[in-house]
C-alpha cells in the first residue's frame, strides 16, 4: 500500500530538512514503507547518506539534538553511538533516521528503498530477488533455545518465580512464531518490525497461537501453559528440521523432557 497522508507528511518533512543539510548527500525511505509492504501503523524509516568529510555518528547525534527541526519530539533515542536516531513526536508519530557512509551502501538493496532525494550519483546496489529458504543454521538455534528455556522451568518452580516464568513463556511463544515464519519462507527482512507478524502466519498457525489458554502467575497455570506451547512447537519443529535436512537434537530433547518429568512430574510429548 502507499503511504498515508500522515506518513507522507512526515517523510516530506524529514526529506526537506535533510536535503538542506550539506552534510547529507542522499536519503531513501526504508523499512516496510520503502519496500511497499507497510500499513497505516508503520513508522517512517529513513536511510541517510552522509557527505564526504562527515561521519554517520556525528550526523546522527546532531539530529538527535535537532530533531525538533523535523517534528515536535517527546522522545529522542540515539542508538548505536548516534548512527540511528529513534523519535516519537508529540502526536505519537514515529520515525527512525539511520546514517551511513558511502562505503556502507553496499549493505543495502535499492529495490527495498524509495529515493527521497540524491545530490550525487551514489546509491545502494540493486540485488536480485530470491525466495527465502529456511536452513539448518536458521532453524536449529530456534529449537535449541526453545528446549533450553523449557528446561529452565524447574528453576523457576523451585524458586516460585511465577512472574518470571511468564516471561519465559513469552520467549517460548516468540520462538514458536519465528519457527512458523521460517517454515513459511518469510525471511528476517520481510518480517519487518517486531509489531507485525500475523500477516505472515497461516490461518492454522494463527489459530493455534491465538487459542492458547490465558496464563496466571501460579504453578498449575504455568505448567499447563508450558505443556500447551510445547505441543505446538515440537511437532512443527521436527517437521521443519527434517525438511531442511538437519539432524534433530534428540539427546538434548530427551534430556530436557526427562529433566521436566523427574523434577516436576511434567510429561511433555
Amino acid at each position: 500500500m502507499g503511504l498515508t497522508a500522515e506518513q507522507q507528511g512526515l517523510a516530506d518533512a524529514i526529506a526537506g530538512v535533510l536535503a538542506e543539510d550539506p552534510a547529507i548527500e542522499a536519503a531513501w525511505l526504508g523499512g516496510s514503507l520503502g519496500r511497499a509492504a507497510g500499513d497505516a501503523y508503520s513508522d517512517v524509516d529513513v536511510l541517510a547518506l552522509v557527505s564526504a568529510g562527515a561521519t554517520p555518528a556525528e550526523a546522527g547525534l546532531r539530529y538527535a539534538r535537532e530533531a525538533a527541526r523535523i517534528a515536535d519530539p517527546v522522545l529522542v533515542n540515539p542508538l548505536f553511538g548516534g548512527r540511528v536516531v529513534n523519535v516519537v513526536t508529540a502526536d505519537w508519530r514515529r520515525f527512525d533516521l539511520s546514517f551511513v557512509s558511502a562505503d556502507e551502501l553496499g549493505r543495502y538493496d535499492s529495490g527495498r528503498l524509495k529515493m527521497l532525494f540524491n545530490k550525487g550519483n551514489r546509491t545502494p546496489p540493486a540485488r536480485p530477488s530470491t525466495a527465502y529458504r529456511a536452513t539448518p543454521e536458521t532453524v536449529l538455534p530456534l529449537v535449541n533455545e526453545f528446549l533450553r528455556v523449557l528446561g529452565l522451568l524447574p528453576v523457576a518452580a523451585g524458586r516460585e518465580e511465577w512472574l518470571l516464568s511468564l516471561a519465559g513463556l513469552d520467549i517460548l511463544r516468540r520462538l514458536t512464531i519465528d519457527l512458523m515464519l521460517e517454515a513459511n519462507g518469510v525471511g528476517p527482512i520481510e518480517r519487518g518490525g517486531a509489531l507485525r507478524r500475523k500477516p505472515f502466519l497461516s490461518a492454522d498457525q494463527a489459530q493455534a497461537l491465538e487459542g492458547l489458554s490465558p496464563v496466571a502467575a501460579n504453578r498449575d497455570s504455568v505448567f499447563a501453559a508450558n505443556v500447551e506451547i510445547a505441543a505446538i512447537f515440537l511437532p512443527r519443529a521436527r517437521r521443519l528440521v527434517a525438511d531442511v535436512g538437519a539432524e534433530w537434537p534428540a539427546a538434548f530433547e530427551a534430556a530436557t523432557l526427562r529433566h521436566l518429568e523427574q523434577r516436576l512430574g511434567l510429561v511433555i510429548g
